[in-house]
């Protein structure tokens, strides 16, 4: 198990160097006392995702459903734990939870929160004073226009609310304006966000894992090594872990992570995502429960996200030991058997399906060889069965 710093000095590094960095702690809502609950866990959604986090309350001796919220007015779950892909509204979810006495994990504020990215954003900047790239709401066609001005270009627009790169548009001139517009929007009225685009070196997410520390007694927060993350167009492409960042930069990332994760107050995973520029790191925004950058953990991490959210939300001491490097590639569709095999034929490669697309995962002595076969892997699967698009 990893052990966390004493929580008057949040930012020193000096006494341990498992990554684990406590919080001041927060007050746990009246919904997450942790009192003896139902073994019995219901995971919204289902998606891949929701799937790998049923299987983690499984292992943890959970009697488990997944699917809609209404199940649990037959089901009476003492947790019920959101995957980010359910159709139920999260005030759909609190009066459900209410009703049957269920916990929410993560906690219906950190949902609600979360989901805004604008409030998010808000309160990274204004209330907690953390280094954010210029960004702007536009709820018009003509207010986007008038924040590209202020901001310049090249931007980014991105939806407000939004997963896995759904409404990202990256913004060269007065051109490219419309078609921004409409993909942020998407015809909802929510209108849309532009940020001021930097050069940076690479993107970077921190999981960081909130839970009680048994030695004492109180919140305190856990961070897994550093992963390094590339998108096109917005969707993630490949991940690796531990991503090489400078002291300086680590040491502003995990103070990010811990001040942003204090404040949504909630046990659980969160994935805190971050743009890393020499020493500077701006924070992006975070997500309160398991995401695609951790995907890498399957194979680089003693316990791997999902199984990090099971005992966080049970508010069990949590190990965010990293075993191996590794890097994983993100692929669309599912390989043939042929190309399966030549993939996994490489070294240290190993290759799941994720719903309809397809993880090629790897582990090595570096991360950077770890990506280099997850590289080779890739095209082998591409040699078989040809490459579909740039990936």
């Amino acid at each position: 198990m990893t052990v966390p710093h004493s929580a008057e000095h949040p930012t020193d590094h000096s006494a341990d160097d498992t990554g684990a960095i406590p919080t001041v702690p927060a007050a746990p809502a009246a919904s997450e006392e942790p009192a003896e609950m139902p073994r019995r866990a219901l995971i919204l959604g289902e998606s891949a995702m929701a799937l790998d986090l049923e299987q983690a309350y499984k292992r943890m001796g959970f009697d488990t459903r997944i699917g809609a919220a209404s199940i649990a007015e037959a089901f009476y779950p003492g947790i019920i734990v959101t995957s980010g892909d359910a159709e139920d509204t999260i005030e759909t979810v609190q009066e459900i939870s209410e009703r049957v006495g269920a916990v929410v994990a993560p906690s219906v504020e950190a949902c609600r929160h979360t989901a805004d990215r604008m409030a998010v954003r808000k309160q990274a900047n204004e209330e907690l004073g953390l280094p954010v790239l210029d960004y702007e709401f536009a709820a018009t066609p003509q207010e986007m226009h008038d924040a590209v001005e202020r901001i310049g270009y090249p931007c980014v627009v991105k939806a407000p609310t939004s997963k896995d790169g759904e409404g990202f548009s990256f913004v060269h001139s007065d051109a490219d304006l419309a078609d921004a517009w409409r993909a942020a929007d998407r015809g909802m009225g929510q209108g849309a966000v532009v940020e001021r685009f930097i050069d940076f070196d690479f993107e970077v997410t921190i999981l960081a894992a909130r839970s009680i520390d048994p030695s004492t007694g109180e919140l305190a927060t856990w961070f897994c090594e550093p992963i390094g993350t590339r998108h096109r167009e917005g969707r993630l492409v490949e991940s690796w872990q531990p991503a090489p960042l400078p002291e300086a930069a680590m040491d502003n990332a995990r103070s990010i992570a811990a001040r942003i994760t204090g404040a949504l107050a909630s046990c659980g995973i969160f994935s805190v995502e971050m743009f890393v520029s020499g020493d500077d790191v701006y924070f992006s925004q975070v997500t309160p429960r398991p995401s695609r950058d951790g995907l890498v953990t399957f194979v680089t991490q003693r316990i791997n996200q999902f199984d990090l959210q099971a005992h966080a939300t049970q508010r069990l001491p949590i190990d965010s030991t990293l075993i191996s490097p590794g890097a994983v590639r993100f692929l669309e569709g599912h390989p043939s058997q042929a190309a399966l095999a030549a993939a996994m034929a490489v070294e240290e490669v190993t290759v799941r399906m994720l719903g309809d697309g397809t993880l090629v995962l790897a582990t090595a002595d570096s991360a950077a060889e770890a990506r280099q076969r997850t590289d080779e892997a890739v095209r082998e699967i591409y040699n078989v069965d040809g490459k579909p698009s740039e990936n």
